[in-house]
C-alpha cells in the first residue's frame, strides 16, 4: 500500500475545468485526505466534469479510493470510476473500461471502489451529464395559452414521459396561435448544462424550430432570454436531449416562433445545478423595482462564499 501510495502520489492530475487558484486537480493526489473546500478540487459549473490521474506507467488497478467534501457531497453522486489506456479523448470512451459507479458518498467521507486488477495508466472520475439533478419538478410552469384542463402546462414536469396525448400527461397551447410558448419558473438561478423534450405520439413536426431559451429576463415572457438550441425535429414519441452549457437562468422556455402554431410537450426535464440561494419569490430577496437581479445575485454570492 505504501508504494503504491508512492507511485499515485508521482502520478499527474488535470482535470476538465478549474473553479477557481485553490481547487485544482493535485489536491485530489497530495496524499491528505482532508475534506474541507480549501483542500478538495472543483470543476467549474459545465457538462461532462471530470477529473484524471496520468499514472507514470501502466499498472493494474485493483481498488480506488475516493473521499467526498463535506458541503454538498451529493454532488459526487452517480460519478464513473473509469480506466484505460487511450489519451485520444479527455472524456472517458468506450476505450475506458468502467471500474465503479458511485451512487453516493456520505459528507467528509472515504469509499473504496473495487477495480478487479483493470489496466491502465489513466484513471478517470467522470460525472456525466445525465447525473445531475432533473431541477424542473421543482419550478413552476405556464404557458401561453392551454387548450383543455387536460393540457395544462404543469403536466410537462409531472415526472411521466407518456407520449399519448389523450392519456392527459402532455400540455397543449389553443390553435393556431402565433408564437406559443411554454416555460418553466425555477426556484432560484440555475446554471442549466441540458433540457430533455419528449415529444408526442402524433403529429410529431409541429415541435419542429421550437427554441429552447434560459436566461434571468421575462421580458417577452422570457422568450427574449438567450438561445441554447432550436428543435429541428423530435421522432414521434422520442426523447432528444440539447446541451446548454451550463447557461445562467431561472426561466427556462420552449418557444415556438411563427404564426397559426400549436405547441405540445410530453415532458421537458431540465438538469442542472443551483447558483446559489433559492430565491423566494414573496420575500424581499425578490426581484422588484427597488432589488434588482444584480443585487440578488451578490448577496446570494456574499452568503455562499463559504460554501462553494
Amino acid at each position: 500500500n505504501v508504494l503504491l501510495l508512492f507511485y499515485i502520489k508521482l502520478g499527474t492530475a488535470s482535470q476538465s475545468s478549474t473553479y477557481d487558484s485553490v481547487t485544482t486537480a493535485s489536491k485530489a493526489n497530495d496524499g491528505r485526505r482532508v475534506s474541507t473546500y480549501a483542500d478538495c478540487t472543483h470543476t467549474a459549473m459545465q457538462t461532462n466534469p471530470w477529473w484524471r490521474l496520468l499514472l507514470p506507467g501502466i499498472y493494474r488497478i485493483t481498488a480506488v479510493n475516493v473521499t467526498n467534501r463535506v458541503e454538498v457531497p451529493e454532488r459526487i453522486n452517480n460519478a464513473e470510476i473509469r480506466i484505460g489506456n487511450s489519451a485520444e479523448n479527455n472524456e472517458p470512451s468506450s476505450v475506458f473500461q468502467e471500474c465503479a459507479v458511485i451512487p453516493s458518498i456520505p459528507a467528509g467521507q472515504t469509499s473504496t471502489f473495487q477495480c478487479g486488477g483493470m489496466e491502465g495508466r489513466f484513471v478517470n472520475v467522470y460525472l456525466p451529464a445525465a447525473s445531475l439533478p432533473n431541477v424542473a419538478p421543482s419550478g413552476t410552469a405556464s404557458q401561453s395559452t392551454t387548450l383543455s384542463d387536460s393540457a395544462r402546462a404543469w403536466n410537462a414536469i409531472d415526472g411521466k414521459s407518456d407520449p399519448v396525448y389523450y392519456h392527459g400527461s402532455c400540455t397543449h397551447t389553443a390553435h393556431d396561435q402565433s408564437d406559443p410558448w411554454w416555460r418553466l419558473l425555477l426556484p432560484g438561478i440555475y446554471r442549466i448544462t441540458a433540457v430533455s423534450v419528449t415529444n408526442r405520439d402524433e403529429l410529431a413536426e409541429r415541435i419542429n424550430n421550437a427554441e429552447i431559451r434560459i436566461g434571468n429576463s421575462a421580458e417577452n415572457n422570457g422568450n427574449n432570454n438567450p438561445r441554447c438550441a432550436v428543435i429541428p425535429s423530435i421522432p414521434a414519441a422520442q426523447t432528444a436531449t440539447f446541451q446548454c452549457g451550463g447557461m445562467e437562468g431561472r426561466f427556462v422556455n420552449v418557444y415556438l416562433p411563427g404564426a397559426a402554431k400549436v405547441l405540445t410537450l410530453c415532458e421537458v426535464e431540465v438538469y442542472g445545478g443551483s447558483f446559489g440561494l433559492t430565491l423566494n419569490l414573496n420575500s424581499t430577496w425578490a426581484v422588484t423595482d427597488d432589488v434588482s437581479l444584480a443585487q440578488v445575485k451578490y448577496r446570494q454570492l456574499l452568503i455562499l462564499y463559504t460554501l462553494y
